[in-house]
């Protein structure tokens, strides 16, 4: 044996043994350091191992014990997801908007799953590429943009009018809303016709986007898989989830590379800037603009925020519109005396719809147990239960699990335009009743789904 082998030989275990104990000691320091920061926080008693992921599942059962826990716990708790991963569960209003307010650093375990998916745009992003990045976007805030997205909202919204009033059967909805707010997205955000409402077979960008929240979840609640290594390359989940990454960023890719084309033959004021048009020549002081992988990890970040977190918002609210026909009648009744039947809806239309904007978002509040995401300054409504919200006091507008302070959709107007505007079209045409026997089950994935399904009888007024 030569002596290079024989030294490989007799120090390979002790370098093993270092890198072993190497990362049990960082384990054993993060969960004090975790303990630490939840120290003023009780909870349920996580095991050392798994935590407290066998009582806190994703599922319907999970939530309602998130839900109770959150009851004893006064509204914030922390959970246990592994030996040295643990998160704030916030679950009242007024708690998450305190968390979620501060400028502390985001969860990098959570965020590092997402990460090869949806890069480092605005919502995984910190510090001064945040605040860079940020200070370049701000031109695609403005309401004068999101003014000229109502109509998108609105014709798109017909499309799936139009599908819900020829049919025969229960529906379930979340599947054509996800394709309705795909298709909005895709032309407010991008001026990209993608017909994915009308098309037979599920948009690989659809399927793509299921599939790697599914199995983002997964790999939350297995432990063994928080490593990068078995993840990706001894998993099939693993590989999954790269196969989906690589479609989704195949269709970022081509909808960025045909803009650049379309920008270098036509003329200035040939149509309405979009957000992609800011995203492609905004440039910081310096003169520097984004770098390509910083453009497709902004229009992910976008897609992902802006199509699945809205769907979600949109199928709940006409799920629990058909679950509370006097709510709904009221609300029909305000969207029929202040904007009328068959009329194009405006941006000055939708700041009329009081009553209809205050039940949204007190429908999403019927399922306390996700994380608030963006706020909306309520004024002096009422609300579905008779209380009543005086001026001033924020409500929460809750669609995704999981996010920040300083996330993307801190627009209030961004966020629920394109959920009144939704409500409104099918309002106007439809009545959504609940289908007996089939009772929407929620789960916890990275948006709150059905684990069966939401399915509505829809019937023309």
């Amino acid at each position: 044996m030569s002596v290079v082998g024989t030294l490989i030989y007799q120090y390979l275990p002790l370098v093993v043994a270092f890198f072993i104990l190497q990362k049990i000691v960082a384990v054993f320091k993060r969960r004090w350091e975790l303990q630490w920061t939840f120290k003023k926080f009780p909870g349920p008693r996580p095991h050392f191992l798994w935590g407290n992921m066998k009582e806190l599942t994703g599922d319907y059962a999970g939530l309602v014990r998130m839900a109770d826990l959150a009851h004893l716990y006064s509204g914030a708790y922390p959970a246990w997801t592994g030996p040295a991963d643990a998160q704030l569960v916030a679950v009242k209003s007024e708690t998450a908007r305190v968390v979620l307010a501060g400028a502390d650093p985001k969860d990098e375990f959570s965020y590092a799953l997402m990460r090869p998916w949806i890069g480092d745009g605005l919502l995984l992003s910190s510090g001064k590429k945040w605040d860079r990045t940020r200070r370049l976007l701000t031109p695609a805030f403005h309401v004068d943009i999101l003014k000229n997205y109502v109509s998108t909202f609105g014709t798109c919204s017909r499309v799936l009018v139009e599908k819900w009033r020829k049919s025969t059967k229960a529906e379930e909805i979340f599947h054509h809303i996800s394709l309705l707010t795909l298709d909005s997205m895709m032309q407010c955000l991008f001026g990209f016709h993608s017909n994915c409402q009308n098309e037979k077979t599920r948009h690989p960008y659809i399927q793509g986007v299921y599939e790697v929240s599914d199995l983002i979840v997964k790999r939350i609640f297995n432990p063994l898989h928080h490593f990068n290594f078995i993840y990706f390359y001894l998993s099939s989940n693993g590989r999954k989830f790269q196969s989906a990454c690589d479609a989704i960023h195949q269709h970022s890719e081509r909808i960025i590379r045909e803009r650049r084309q379309l920008m270098s033959t036509e003329k200035p004021g040939d149509r309405n800037i979009d957000f992609l048009d800011i995203l492609l020549t905004a440039k910081d002081s310096d003169g520097v603009g984004l770098t390509d992988k910083e453009i497709r990890d902004e229009v992910d970040t976008f897609m992902f925020e802006g199509h699945d977190s809205t769907a979600s918002t949109i199928s709940w609210c006409l799920y629990n519109l058909a679950k509370y026909p006097d709510v709904q009648k009221k609300c029909r009744a305000e969207i029929l005396e202040h904007i009328g039947k068959g009329k194009e809806i405006t941006w000055s239309d939708l700041n009329k719809i009081r009553y209809t904007t205050m039940a949204i978002n007190e429908s999403m509040r019927l399922y306390p147990a996700v994380p608030l995401l963006s706020r909306c300054l309520a004024r002096d409504a009422t609300l579905p239960d008779g209380r009543t919200v005086p001026k001033g006091v924020r409500v929460a507008h809750i669609p995704v699990c999981g996010t920040s302070g300083s996330g993307v959709w801190d627009n209030p107007h961004f966020a629920l335009t394109p959920v009144k505007v939704v409500i409104c079209e099918v309002l106007q045409e439809l009545s959504p009743d609940l289908e007996p026997g089939k009772e929407a089950q929620p789960e916890s994935m990275l948006i709150l789904r059905s684990k069966n399904g939401v399915y509505l009888n829809i019937k023309p007024l």
